[in-house]
């Protein structure tokens, strides 16, 4: 359609200019707004019953959250602020068992070896479960075998674990007589000053695996073939193609990794030190969950370990904090 100009002092000369056509829907007349259709009774009684079968089905595990994680993580912290011995009445301490914290050298030492839990472990953990994600996420021959390594902690609890791996670093027992037949004599590794704090590490490592695989076989679903067929066109190798493609564009799941096994090896290594060595040798395993655990049920002094789990607690904040720092960094200078 366009409008059509006469040209002055021509009568047969004609200018067409175009003009754009708006493709609108114009009303007609006498057409009326339909009225918008009004929900049927019998979707109401559909959606309010799919409500009311939700609400029965997550109220069981919401009480039970409360019940055992929300009303003991208020109650100890309500506890820090008192002196309490487990039986008598508490007595109200106000900020002492805090200020008490600074001061005891057990606590540092605790903290010290927690420390160490975290910068020995976790970055193996990660390194070690990305490669094996990466060979089970292939069709090498054999990878059947990785396959049922890698999901065996999964299947034992951390008591029958930590049992099973004593007995393997016996004096007598599987790796030591590994060692044996290079001529190596092995050391007791859970009563040695220098190896129990490794052994201990590789047994976290061996159980904080299946999860970090896990994760990473799910970043690796999502990076697309075409990224490794253009590199193989250039003549990128198998190694360059992980370290420069699949390495980065697993990021974002790394930081995820890394968050939850920082936060598992300061907690986590409760359970496992508990069983193992008990702490010892003079304390080089006794991270900061296992000394909170002492002062409460050896000590029965249930402020102050109150104070210590709440010490733990603003540690794994300060490392969720320092991770999101790092990434926004990253981004940035990205």
């Amino acid at each position: 359609m366009g409008r059509r100009a006469s040209h002055p002092g021509s009568r047969s000369s004609e200018i067409a200019v175009s003009t754009p056509i708006v493709d609108l829907p114009l009303p007609r007349q006498g057409e009326e707004k339909r009225p918008i259709p009004a929900e049927r009774p019998g979707s109401r009684r559909a959606k309010r019953a799919d409500a009311l079968t939700a609400a029965a089905f997550l109220t069981p595990g919401m009480l039970a959250f409360v019940a055992f994680v929300i009303l003991p993580a208020v109650g100890g912290l309500v506890l820090t602020f008192f002196d309490w011995d487990l039986f008598g009445t508490p007595q109200w301490v106000g900020l002492d068992n805090i200020i008490r914290l600074f001061g005891d050298a057990a606590m540092w030492q605790a903290l010290g070896v927690t420390a160490m839990f975290v910068v020995m472990g976790v970055i193996p953990t990660i390194l070690i479960g990305f490669v094996l994600a990466v060979l089970v996420n292939t069709k090498l021959p054999g990878i059947g075998a990785i396959r049922v390594f890698y999901f065996a902690p999964m299947i034992a609890s951390a008591a029958v674990a930590s049992l099973i791996w004593v007995n393997l670093y016996g004096q007598k027992g599987l790796i030591n007589q590994a060692l044996s037949w290079f001529g190596v004599d092995g050391p007791i590794w859970l009563s040695d000053l220098v190896w129990a704090r490794p052994a201990l590490v590789i047994m976290m490592i061996w159980g904080g695996l299946p999860i970090v695989i896990i994760l990473y076989m799910a970043g690796l679903q999502r990076v697309s073939d075409d990224i490794y067929a253009a590199a193989s066109l250039d003549g990128a190798s198998k190694w360059r193609q992980i370290w420069s493609m699949t390495w980065p564009n697993v990021w974002g799941t790394t930081i995820l990794i890394a968050v939850l096994q920082a936060v598992s090896f300061v907690s986590g290594s409760f359970e496992i030190a508990l069983i193992m060595t008990d702490g010892g040798p003079l304390g080089t395993t006794q991270s900061i969950a296992l000394y909170s655990y002492k002062v409460a049920f050896s000590e029965r002094d249930i402020g102050y370990a109150s104070a210590l789990s709440l010490f733990q607690l603003v540690l794994m904040i300060v490392i969720v904090l320092l991770v999101r720092v790092i990434v926004r960094i990253r981004k940035e200078r990205s």
